[in-house]
């Protein structure tokens, strides 16, 4: 059974990854954790939710995850290590006497646990002293209202990290922040901070030089392989990414030719195009470049099913290039007139074509866990809809993989 599921990273307030929430779904028809009490076992849960490896999702990060206050009371919590995961109490549980014994039970055996989407009432007192985090949907509950809230329970949360969500700007991210809130969660850190026509640094003219080689509709492996051999820390990468569990090799490379012989000059085309990405701007959230990641992988992968005019390769780099307004913080019209890329690329990049459009909706609904999309209710049974789990998971492996080599 392949099981749908996405995570929606979790900042700090330098931006660096705290963890992730998990969202969960059986199928199309049926989401986690609605499901019926009588499938809440140990081995329903082993043989469904961790099928797809908890470890693999989360990369060693906590993982936040939903419970209805009838998994609480059948205590399916414990059926999870408690040190990878964060017990998320949902909005509509009230602070029965049943469901604080349970809260105390999860906390005496070393759970976290957070209310999620909170909105602030007296008699949740003790859930409150309970929990070790509260998150705020600031969609539910604007900023500008929760200064009277904060400040009331104020001697409450002294032991409790305050978790902003729905976090969509950069400049709600800030005010977040001046407030107390110390995690953040929200697609702040997708977006171009300030739009601006700015010169490029000398290391992205460099990395330019690169990526414009390999985009050239004959490029030389022999300079390629020269500006890779010149480049300490890209050969380091290739080295270290060609040898990583991703590729399951039973012998090591250990040189830069036998690395691009190995991966051959597509794949050595894709990795150079992500060396680039991810060396644009060191200032942004290593998140923003596994985000870019996923979608080129999945891009790619979705290329042998859904038909484009595009090749597989061309919608991986569709895909990773798609977020390099917010890596660079430039208009894509400015960046794309530094870049030699092809006409068909650049028109997917400005929005130009339809059927990139609907590809890319669909794979953004899928990594924002939005299942009720109307593509996928309407397709839920099409061969792209039933693999999209299986190509997330493996994108989540490759970027994995791969900024775990940088």
């Amino acid at each position: 059974m392949d099981i749908f599921v996405a995570r929606q990273p979790v900042f700090t307030s330098d931006k660096k990854l705290f963890g992730y929430e998990l969202l969960f779904r059986l199928s199309l028809d049926n989401m986690f954790p609605n499901i019926d009490g009588s499938a809440a076992t140990s081995g329903v849960l082993s043989n469904t939710f961790f099928s797809f490896g908890l470890n693999d999702i989360l990369g060693g990060k906590p993982g936040l995850i939903n419970f209805t206050r009838d998994l609480l009371l059948k205590q399916t919590p414990i059926l999870f290590p408690r040190d990878h995961i964060i017990i998320e109490v949902l909005e509509d549980i009230e602070p029965e006497p049943e469901i604080i014994d349970v809260l105390k039970a999860f906390k005496s055996q070393g759970f976290r646990i957070a209310l999620d989407d909170f909105v602030y009432d007296q008699k949740f007192s003790e859930m409150i002293h309970l929990c070790d985090m509260i998150k705020f949907d600031i969609m539910a509950t604007p900023l500008n209202t929760l200064g009277p809230v904060l400040r009331s329970i104020g001697n409450e949360l002294k032991h409790i990290t305050l978790l902003c969500e729905k976090v969509e700007t950069h400049e709600a991210f800030e005010q977040a922040k001046a407030m107390g809130f110390e995690l953040f969660q929200g697609y702040f850190f997708s977006k171009p901070e300030v739009i601006s026509y700015k010169g490029l640094a000398a290391n992205q003219i460099t990395n330019l030089k690169l990526l414009n080689e390999v985009s050239k509709q004959e490029p030389s492996i022999d300079a390629i392989k020269e500006m890779i051999k010149n480049d300490v820390a890209i050969s380091f990468k290739l080295l270290t990414f060609i040898n990583s569990t991703y590729f399951k090799r039973l012998t090591s490379v250990d040189t830069i030719k036998d690395a691009i012989t190995f991966l051959g000059m597509q794949e050595l085309k894709k990795f150079i195009y992500v060396v680039v990405v991810s060396h644009m701007n060191p200032d942004k959230p290593t998140e923003l470049i596994r985000f870019s990641m996923i979608k080129a992988r999945m891009c790619e992968q979705c290329a042998h099913i859904f038909k484009t005019q595009f090749t597989p390769e061309e919608l991986f780099t569709v895909g990773l290039f798609s977020n390099m307004e917010a890596i660079l913080d430039m208009t894509m019209e400015d960046i794309l007139e530094r870049i030699a890329l092809s006409k068909k690329i650049k028109d997917a990049l400005l929005g130009k074509n339809r059927m990139f459009n609907q590809l890319n909706d669909l794979i953004t609904s899928f990594e924002q866990g939005q299942w009720n999309h109307a593509r996928f209710q309407a397709d839920k049974d099409s061969k792209l809809i039933q693999k999209l789990p299986t190509f997330y998971m493996d994108a989540l492996k490759m970027a994995d993989s791969f900024l775990t080599s940088a």
